[in-house]
This record gives structure tokens, C-alpha cells and sequence, in this order.
């Protein structure tokens, strides 16, 4: 693979900021071989297909029951899912890039390798999960929380994100965070629009990264066709308010407790991160796995309106986890 010679030159209070703060800095990673068109291509061709998912969505950013997963028939080919996107309204999401590919795992070692030189106070964050997205012109991501940090390396087109206040439960309800922590329902969240007054709005362009403190909801609207790289992180401050959402959820939930602390430092937070992980291993709680549930009625067919075919009965995605167990 073709290297970078600095990929990232971010200005002292910039890498200070990182994940403490919303902010779009620059990187190099766009103008690589990897993320030409046909390169792209290529990649669609080969991708694993329990790896590659595929989703189309409504106009209305507070409707998010019109997110609906797409099926792949196990014969399109590269060329038709690019086709498919650039003339309709899909959402590739293509998932484990790091694992797929040395290129991939490489670059995305490099990034976190050179965030964490450079930014000390996450000491040494490690590359969890990254997804590579290509999606239509006005395709639109709704409005969301993740439960690990992460970071959006935009490469081609453009889009707009909005960031919305962190660990606020004006915008995000405490039993939702919870919720997520838990598996128990996707990201997706209730939404309305004047929340965006509150909101850091940003363009992004090929060679900007937007990224925002851990836990900030956000939406995406596309302008055109786009291109972006989504990776995620871990921290051991991580960890620390993953276990006390956790032990919110499934312990003081439980028990009927309804004014649930989410301080994460201190004696009480650590005794329910250690009671939480004690009972979890001597009887595990129940995860849903919500993949099982990717059933659509639609296929991907770049002759088709939106990119899309309506199939005559409800099917099992093709990147359903029922394919592959």
C-alpha cells in the first residue's frame, strides 16, 4: 500500500481537544489508492457477503422506521452495487475492513497509532471496529448514539453531520443510553428538529475528520455521493462507563431504582462496576443479538428505482447472522 508521510498535522491544541471536544481537523488518507473509484469497486466485488450490509431510508430525519435493511443477491457484482448507490438511495455499510484486509488493518493501526502519541490524556487508544461506508446522494444516517467513541474520516463527496451535547439526557434519555449498552435496541433514537439549535453543524469534505466527545448523538444528511471511513476506539475510560451503564441497566433497573447515578469515578461506581462484572460471569445476563432480525422485502437492483427491487415475500438479509451460524 501506498504510505503517507504525515497523514495527520494537527495543530497542539487540537490533539488536546481530541475526544473531549466536537472538531473537524485534516488528514492525507483520502488521496490513497485505496479509496479511487476503481479501487472501491474492486473491493465490492470480493467483499465477504456476511460482511456487507445494505441499507435504504426515508427523507424525514424524525422517522427513523423507514431505516430498512437491503438485501445483496450473492451475484451482483461490484460495478451494480456502485451503480446501485450512485443512482439511489442506499447505505453501504462495509463492515470489518480491518479484519478483511492487511491494507486496511494497517492504515487503521497507523491512525490510532499516531492519535495516541500525540493525544496522551486517552492513553493509548486501540482500534476496535471500523466499517467503511459508501452511500447515495441524499442518503441520510438518522440521529444516533454509539456506544464506543468513534471517528469519521470523510474521503469523497460531501456531507453534513450535526453533533449534539454528550451524556445530556435532555437529548438522549437515561434508560435509552442504557438500552444501547445493553444491545437491547439499536442506535437510532427519537428525534426533533430544534434540537439542532443545539447542535455543532459541519460540511465535511474529502481529507476532514470529524470527531466528538464519547457518547454524542448525531445525524448525517449526504449531498452527493460520499465516501467516509467510521472507526471506533477503546480508552479504559471506556470501559469504566460501559460497566456503569451496564450495572445501571441490568442491577439497579432491575431492583426498581429509578434516580440512577452515572458518575464513573469514585468508590460507589467502581463497586457497581465490579458487582455488575461478578454476577455477569457467575450467571451471564441475556444480549440480544439483533441481527438475527435483519428480514427486508427488498433487494438491491441497479435498474430499479432508488437502486431497489421489491421482492414478492419477506426474506433473511443476506448479511443476516441466520446465513452464517
Amino acid at each position: 500500500m501506498a504510505s503517507i508521510t504525515t497523514p495527520m498535522q494537527w495543530s497542539e491544541n487540537e490533539y488536546a481537544s481530541f475526544g473531549i471536544a466536537t472538531q473537524v481537523n485534516k488528514h492525507e488518507y483520502h488521496t490513497l489508492p485505496l479509496f479511487e473509484e476503481e479501487a472501491l469497486i474492486a473491493l465490492l466485488d470480493d467483499y465477504p457477503r456476511r460482511w456487507l450490509q445494505a441499507f435504504t431510508m426515508g427523507e424525514d430525519p424524525t422517522d427513523a422506521s423507514a431505516w430498512k435493511c437491503v438485501d445483496i443477491h450473492p451475484d451482483s457484482t461490484g460495478r451494480e452495487l456502485w451503480q446501485a448507490v450512485q443512482n439511489g438511495r442506499i447505505w453501504l455499510n462495509i463492515t470489518h475492513v480491518e479484519k478483511y484486509s492487511d491494507d486496511y488493518a494497517d492504515l487503521i493501526e497507523g491512525m490510532y497509532d499516531h492519535i495516541g502519541e500525540h493525544c496522551p490524556h486517552l492513553k493509548q487508544p486501540t482500534a476496535a471496529y471500523s466499517t467503511l461506508l459508501i452511500s447515495s446522494p441524499g442518503a441520510q444516517v438518522y440521529y444516533h448514539l454509539d456506544a464506543e467513541p468513534n471517528m469519521l474520516w470523510h474521503l469523497r463527496g460531501q456531507k453534513k453531520i450535526w453533533v449534539y451535547p454528550a451524556m445530556d439526557t435532555r437529548f438522549v434519555p437515561q434508560h435509552l443510553l442504557e438500552d444501547i449498552y445493553a444491545g437491547e435496541i439499536d442506535e437510532n433514537l427519537p428525534f426533533q428538529p430544534e434540537w439542532d439549535e443545539h447542535a455543532d453543524m459541519h460540511l465535511l469534505s474529502p481529507g476532514d475528520v470529524a470527531s466528538w466527545p464519547h457518547n454524542g448523538p448525531h445525524r448525517i444528511v449526504n449531498l452527493d455521493m460520499n465516501v467516509s471511513l467510521a472507526t471506533s476506539y477503546y480508552t479504559p475510560t471506556v470501559y469504566q462507563r460501559q460497566y456503569v451503564q451496564l450495572a445501571n441497566r441490568f442491577l439497579l433497573r432491575n431492583m426498581g431504582i429509578k434516580n440512577r447515578a452515572m458518575d464513573e469515578q469514585g468508590l460507589m461506581p467502581s463497586f457497581k462496576r465490579m458487582s455488575y462484572r461478578l454476577i455477569n460471569k457467575i450467571r451471564p445476563f441475556k444480549r440480544q443479538d439483533r441481527s438475527a432480525s435483519y428480514i427486508t422485502d427488498v433487494q438491491i437492483d441497479p435498474e430499479a428505482p432508488l437502486g431497489l427491487r421489491q421482492l414478492e415475500k419477506e426474506i433473511q438479509a443476506s448479511f443476516s447472522k441466520v446465513h452464517y451460524s
